[in-house]
């Protein structure tokens, strides 16, 4: 695939997504949820120069750290900022290079290295909101396998996703002194058969989706190893934005994300509601249940005593450590060079998003 161009069912999705969203009651329209406090900011709205937005999702739309988006959407929180959203999807982290060009404002990716590695390229690139704390990357082993850390890995069979072998495995090794030549590794995809059958001892997960197919439809419990508990605390979900962009419309970026950040409050405090948009825009590849899976984990992980969306300097600067240690990344920018924690600041007080 180009790097510049969404593939035919990245095309569809987005299509997909956009024909519900025109079937779905107008969030911004009076209705039984919309209460009077809204509609006098919905009326405020009309003040604003009306501005358009484009999102670049990072999947498809599932009750994770990324369903803010649709829930502002439907609760009519960009109508009353003014902001006239869309958007698009991808599965390839490369394509937030279309960010970068401005063909989107804003999107989201799991992966510290990839921004770092933009940035360094002079593509602007900056990421202002921590949409979920933690990587949702993990490792999971069949129940009373004795498997138990990395060190046990040596001697069995390791699966490695399609591209290179993801950051938080490579960290795991060096934190556990793994020789890695004692380790087989083998390619593996996303349907986690290769655990069901025996192919891998250990298989690379996300944890919001895959531990749940091993155990209800593969029949095949499993434990998870983390990556945070051996030297590889990584940052999770990041909504990464186009420097230019912010520096010519900050106005309309600070509402873009009061009204993403008020979606991710609601998220957070209505699950039923929150899968049902989830069902709703998700379609049928992602079930009901897999949806309240997906949202009870990810629930936690948007949650931060400091006001959801929360970004942490210090925290990414550690994470540049780490890639850099590992040799992953030359001639590394500091993290005030990718991340811009001023917005979140700007529209978070006491831990609550200022709003309206």
């Amino acid at each position: 695939m180009s790097e510049l161009r969404l593939t035919r069912r990245q095309a569809l999705l987005s299509a997909a997504a956009a024909a519900v969203a025109a079937c779905a009651p107008s969030a911004a329209s009076p209705s039984a949820t919309a209460s009077s406090g809204a509609t006098a900011s919905a009326a405020a709205s009309q003040a604003l120069k009306t501005a358009p937005f484009r999102w670049l999702f990072g999947f498809t739309v599932q009750a994770n750290p990324s369903m803010p988006i649709i829930v502002a959407k439907e609760k009519g929180y960009y109508t009353q900022e003014a902001i006239d959203i869309a958007w698009d999807f991808t599965t390839d982290s490369t394509s937030i290079r279309l960010i970068g060009s401005n063909q989107y404002q804003a999107g989201s990716v799991s992966d510290v290295l990839t921004i770092a590695n933009f940035v360094k390229q002079g593509i602007p690139l900056v990421a202002i909101c921590q949409q979920g704390k933690d990587s949702a990357r993990a490792f999971a082993v069949k129940q009373g396998s004795g498997i138990k850390r990395p060190k046990d890995w040596e001697g069995k069979k390791v699966g490695i996703k399609p591209g290179a072998a993801w950051t938080e495995y490579l960290a795991m090794l060096k934190f556990d002194n793994v020789d890695r030549t004692k380790i087989t590794e083998v390619p593996v995809g996303y349907s986690s058969v290769e655990m069901k059958d025996g192919l891998v001892d250990v298989l690379p997960v996300f944890i919001g989706n895959e531990p749940f197919v091993l155990k209800t439809k593969l029949n095949t419990p499993v434990d998870l190893i983390y990556p945070r508990d051996f030297g590889a605390p990584l940052v999770g979900t990041t909504m990464v934005a186009n420097k230019d962009y912010i520096k010519s419309n900050r106005d309309v970026m600070l509402r873009f994300l009061k009204a993403t950040m008020k979606g991710q409050e609601y998220d957070i405090d209505h699950k039923d509601e929150t899968v049902q948009m989830a069902v709703q825009y998700g379609g049928t590849a992602t079930t009901r249940d897999q949806q309240e899976y997906i949202y009870d984990i990810s629930q936690k992980d948007m949650q931060n005593p400091n006001g959801v969306g929360s970004i942490d300097v210090a925290r990414w600067q550690k994470n540049l450590d780490i890639v850099t240690d590992l040799g992953l990344l030359k001639d590394p920018p500091k993290a005030t060079d990718i991340v811009d924690d001023s917005l979140m600041k700007e529209i978070l007080k006491d831990g609550k998003v200022i709003y309206p």
